[in-house]
Parts: C-alpha cells; structure tokens; sequence
C-alpha cells in the first residue's frame, strides 16, 4: 500500500539496464505503457508527483526500521519482536549487543530491517526522477507554467530528501537523476550522497525562493506548503543533511558547522515557525512508528529517558518491581496520570489529574516478557500524539491524526547547536533550547552564563525528550555522540537482495565486526 509502481529500486535498475542493453527492440506492451507515455499524461504526471510525497513521508514513518533504530538508541523500549525489535534491541549477557549485526541475508529473518528503508527511499526517488525525466527531458507541461513548477520542485524536494536517508543511514547507494544512464550506474559512498542530496537541496532553495504556490492540501492529507515553506523545509533537511550524518563523534566533530547554521537559520523554525506535517489515516497515510509507539500497551520510554525525566523516581536500568509514580518538575511527564477511570486494564493508567504530563504517562504494569530481559521493562509511555486523551482508536491508537513529520524543534535544537559549536550567539542557543525547555517543560531557562558545556547539555535533554518517534532522528542523535551500546550497528549495508541481483558478496555492520565504514575521504 505504502509504494508506488517501481516498488523496487532494485527492479527499477534492471528494468532500465535492460532497456539500455536492447534499445534496439521496440517491443509495445499496450496493457503497461512504459513511463515515458504515461507520465507524458499531465493529470499522471501530477498523481505521480504528488504521490512521492506521500511514499517519502510514509517511509519515514515506518514501524519497519524506525521502530529498530528508536529502541537502538534506548529512547524507546519494547520486547516484541514485530519489525525484529526484541532482536536487535536486545543486549547481549555481557552488556553489548556483539551478537547483534544487521542480518544482511536473504534467508534471514532480520533482513527486513536492513530492506525497508532502502525500497521506500528509493521508491520515492525512482517516481520523483521520472517526473523530472519528463518535465526537464521531455518537455511536458501540466495545465499551468505554476503548476509544472510546483511539482517539479517537490518531486526535486522529494528526490533530494530520500537521497539524504540513503546518506545518512547506508554506507553507500546510488545517485541518481534525471541525467543519470542507468546503464552505468554504481555505487557511491555515504560521503558523495550526502554531498550530492545537499546540492539537489540547494536547487530547490533557490527555485521555491523564485516561483510562488501552495501544494494541494491532498498532498499531505490535510497541510498545505507555500513555496516559501518549501524553500525553508529544504534548508532544514539540507542542516539536518550534514549534522545527522556522522557515525561518531570524530566524524561530529568534523561537520561543517558553519553551513548547519546557515542552513538551520533559514529553516522552518525561523519568522514564522511550522512543522512539515501530516494527518494519519491509518491507511494511504499511515504514522505507522507514531500509533506503535503512542501506545501505552505496544511501547514504552526507554527508562534511559525516564530517568532524565525524573531521576528521583524513575531508576535506570528499571528495577525489580518496578518505578513509583513520577513527580517530575518537568510539564511533560508532571506526576504521570493520564485519562480516565473507564480505560481498559491493560493500560495500566491512574485517571488524569491537575499535574498531568502533557506527553508522558505513567503505568503501574509492565508489559513486557520478563523472560526477554527486565531492561525492556518501563513504567512511563508517550502520549503526545494521543489526542483522544484516552487511547481511544479514533486517534493515533489506531494511526489517525495530524502529527510532525519533522518539527520546528528539530531546526532549533540543530540551530542551537550549531551555534554552540561555532561559538556563536549563546544568548541565541539559549533561547532557541528555552522554545520548548522553559514553554512546553516549564524548567528553568537555559542561558548563555550556562557556557558552551551547561548549554549542550540541556540541547540533549530536549533532544532526546521532544524527538521521540521522529523517523530515525533519535538514532542519528545518539550515534553521532558515541552513545549507542557497544555492538550497537551505526549504518547500514546494501540489501541482500540488492547485492545479490548484480552477484555481488554479502557483508554487513555492527555486532562483534566493525560498526560502521570508515570515513570516506
């Protein structure tokens, strides 16, 4: 449900190495029309283009591979093994997760996880590229010259955002465009991925800054985006581009800081802040990571979190018994009621009182399989994006409702730290860390007497606090400050599948064996 027609990257390369190799045949099909006619249709043209919105957000919401890496970097927890979570969540008799490598074979179960993400993306990139091919290489036009520039600048939006996921989570993919021949087409590293999403990022900065027009709010079930609010969401994809991507904290401390803050100082949390957004429908659009995780009964918060949350009464690693009842000086857990005497028992919920947390709830049971490991274990799950209030299915319980794809807050706290680390405008870092510390955490404020090492420290309380179920980000946080469990897999491989349609041997990262690729010259 989740793909468009080339539902494979994989299918898509060999589908156009054969057309390079036999382009002498010119053999019709008349029951599938090849893309070039279909898309030379332009009510098909703005379907497919509007459609790699939605391929691109769903990816990115994911349960399958989101669901791993958030419960990898120990913000969420759950002993399941849907999505292979218990698998490569898991720790390891010794502390680490050494037997715990991405499962980079065809007849492995864990596969899927190293699979998902790369097909999604690469589903999105596949259909942005042909509407480029088409509009750029063929000419074609839709009804107006505003709306053929609408939607070649989302599908180059579209094209630049998954190459970026490529970047930032394999160790190599392929670049690809609407000037790419496939019949060469290879691999290039994570480094040249990232440069190259940053240079498609650039391009649609500068054609939204210069064309004026909304997107249709059908093409993201409910919001819609002027071009100025294009131009800032790639900006802040183009910062988060360059300060999510490093696999160590070596690799951190080499970003190009002063391009993340120029980047970041442009984006969607600067004049009038936004989140790029959607509603959930729980089918065609479906917040798959945010209906698991927002599930008091499905997930938990990783006591990690929870005892940054409350340290007093949340104990980490979770305790024989169990945690008391929090009293948290921090709104969003408050003392952790939540809902209504008439929730079904397995919540576990005591009913919402005056101090109720706006985002954490606290719940008397352990949901868990003890046998699987008591560190699974907690007794505080997200309810930010449950606005029933109650865990009813009306709402995100059951994948419904409008919820951040990527935040403002995001772009601040990338902001901020960019400007921590250039030793720029603390007073500035200050605030932007405040925007949601002091507003929505009613702690006290961060300042700039706080210096560059009391400042970032309070960045990653609200990192780690206001990220939770955001695509990936949690995991690309922890992971560029060495802050995953040892074992713990810091990128991943090139599919099984993929490796094996060009004969190609299979490797793979994490466990016992190196975590990650080095860094790329």
């Amino acid at each position: 449900m989740r793909f468009t027609p080339f539902a494979r990257f994989t299918a898509g390369v060999a589908i156009f190495g054969a057309m390079a190799c036999n382009a002498n045949l010119d053999v019709v099909n008349p029951n599938a029309p090849d893309a070039r006619r279909a898309l030379s249709d332009p009510a098909a043209l703005e379907a497919v283009g509007s459609g790699t919105l939605r391929t691109w957000v769903n990816t990115w919401s994911a349960a399958e591979g989101n669901t791993v890496f958030q419960t990898q970097a120990n913000s969420y927890t759950a002993s399941w093994n849907n999505f292979n979570i218990n698998f490569y969540s898991s720790v390891d008799a010794d502390g680490t997760r050494n037997t715990r490598p991405w499962q980079n074979d065809p007849a492995a179960a864990g596969r899927t996880s190293v699979e998902s993400p790369w097909t999604g993306y690469y589903a999105a990139m596949s259909s942005a590229t042909d509407v480029l091919i088409a509009i750029r290489n063929q000419g074609v036009q839709l009804a107006t010259a505003d709306n053929t520039k609408r939607i070649e600048i989302v599908a180059e939006l579209v094209q630049a955002a998954s190459e970026m996921q490529i970047g930032l989570l394999y160790d190599k993919g392929y670049i690809v465009d609407e000037t790419v021949d496939f019949s060469t087409l290879d691999y290039s590293d994570r480094k040249a991925v990232r440069d190259a999403a940053r240079a498609r990022f650039d391009e649609v900065i500068a054609l939204a800054g210069s064309n004026s027009f909304s997107t249709p709010s059908g093409w993201l079930n409910g919001p819609s985006l002027s071009n100025t609010q294009v131009a800032k969401l790639a900006n802040t994809m183009a910062a988060m581009n360059l300060a999510l991507w490093p696999r160590t904290a070596a690799e951190n401390a080499a970003v190009d800081w002063p391009a993340v803050l120029a980047y970041a100082s442009k984006g969607i949390s600067s004049g009038t802040a936004f989140d790029f957004a959607f509603v959930g429908d729980g089918g065609a659009w479906y917040p798959e990571t945010y209906c698991w995780a927002n599930s008091m009964d499905t997930f938990r918060v990783d006591t990690r979190v929870a005892n940054m949350l409350d340290p007093a009464t949340q104990r980490h690693p979770w305790p024989a018994g169990g945690n008391a009842q929090p009293n948290s000086a921090d709104k969003r857990l408050g003392d952790g009621t939540f809902g209504n005497a008439d929730m079904e028992d397995g919540f576990g919920n005591i009913p919402k009182t005056a101090n109720a947390g706006t985002d954490f709830a606290y719940s008397t049971q352990a949901v868990f399989n003890s046998a699987r490991g008591d560190y699974h274990q907690s007794n505080i799950a997200h309810i930010r994006y449950d606005k029933t209030g109650t865990q009813d299915p009306s709402g995100i319980y059951g994948c419904a409702g409008d919820v951040p794809i990527i935040s403002a807050t995001v772009n601040d706290l990338i902001w901020a730290e960019a400007l921590i680390r250039t030793s720029g405008d603390l007073t500035t870092a200050a605030k932007l860390i405040n925007n949601t510390r002091v507003t929505r955490g009613g702690l006290p404020a961060a300042a700039a007497g706080d210096g560059a090492a009391g400042l970032t420290t309070k960045l990653m309380y609200e990192q780690d606090v206001e990220l939770l179920g955001m695509g990936p980000i949690p995991y690309y946080n922890r992971r560029r400050v060495d802050g995953l469990i040892t074992g713990t897999p810091r990128e991943l491989p090139v599919p099984a599948k993929e490796l094996g349609v060009f004969g190609q041997a299979l490797y793979t990262w994490g466990g016992s064996g190196p975590a990650s690729s080095p860094t790329p010259p």
